[in-house]
């Protein structure tokens, strides 16, 4: 597949996604099959890991009453005895089936195998429906399935690089903070600033605090802050603390160029640390460093 034709994937995906309600009634019978449910597949790039009960109740009897309002997306598919696999609308397929339903409105259209994760990712992006976990691991995989740099991979998706960059840094968490991510018990703001934190131990000891205080990012940052200047009476001659001012300016360059910095001063004299976590990061902050 040529540059060219992969680029107007991302674009041209909005149009297999058109709502039902944008269609006349009399050509929505014509142009969008019901296909039995029983003969869909799910689709194995599906970026989703979990899903909400709760929520998926809620849809199935949404659906009961007004019918699935938006087709799935689904490609020709002839393995483990199906006729179709998913490309995009898990929920939607799963609620109709809890529903009862034994067809779903579809959209069919050939897709390659290459191609599935990245249109499951952009689906479920432009809905808002992955949690910053399942999303961060989705960019993982299409970088290193397709061979995207950071900056290719945020215009296919239509982020900015440095969203792109801090969601991966998450996956460097601990585990126990990601499934607090995955179950939104924090926020991306908070697992940011937790970051910034030097080992493990320190990151679920602060964890712990911000699910016991109900600590707002702003004062996770500040609470960060704090625990990198041990020892709060020290003299204010110690050289090595940074000026508020310096701190500041370290929290503008890690938003900036999306990864770990640390500033430290030695009197009139310091140096500035700057972390890449792979071949790929440090020829985006080589780059980016050389503007």
């Amino acid at each position: 597949m040529t540059t060219k034709e992969r680029k107007a994937l991302g674009r041209g995906f909005g149009a297999l996604l058109q709502t039902v309600e944008d269609t006349p009634a009399d050509e929505t019978k014509k142009e969008i099959p019901q296909i039995p449910i029983d003969e869909i597949a799910f689709n194995p790039k599906q970026p989703r890991l979990t899903i909400d009960n709760e929520k998926l109740e809620e849809l199935s009897q949404s659906i009961k009453t007004k019918g699935v309002i938006q087709p799935i997306l689904v490609r020709p598919q002839d393995n483990l005895g199906k006729k179709y696999e998913l490309i995009a609308g898990e929920r939607r397929l799963r609620a109709s089936k809890l529903a009862g339903f034994d067809k779903i409105p579809a959209v069919i259209k050939s897709i390659k195998d290459d191609e599935l994760l990245e249109i499951a990712l952009i689906e479920n992006i432009q809905r808002d429906n992955l949690n910053p976990i399942e999303e961060s691991k989705a960019y993982r995989d299409l970088l290193e399935e397709h061979g995207y740099t950071q900056e290719n991979l945020a215009k296919r998706v239509g982020k900015n690089r440095s969203t792109i960059a801090n969601f991966i840094r998450l996956l460097q968490l601990p585990e126990l903070i990601q499934k607090d991510l995955s179950e939104a018990k924090l926020s991306s703001g908070h697992a940011r600033a937790l970051l910034s934190l030097e080992n493990e131990d320190e990151q679920i000891e602060l964890r712990d605090q911000i699910i016991q205080k109900n600590l707002s990012v702003r004062e996770t940052e500040e609470a960060v802050r704090t625990a990198k200047k041990p020892g709060l009476q020290k003299p204010a001659s110690k050289k090595e603390d940074i000026t508020p001012q310096m701190a500041l300016n370290q929290d503008r360059l890690r938003e900036r160029l999306g990864t770990k910095v640390v500033i430290k001063s030695n009197g009139k004299k310091g140096r500035i640390e700057i972390e890449y976590y792979n071949a790929d990061d440090f020829n985006r902050l080589f780059s980016q460093l050389l503007k």
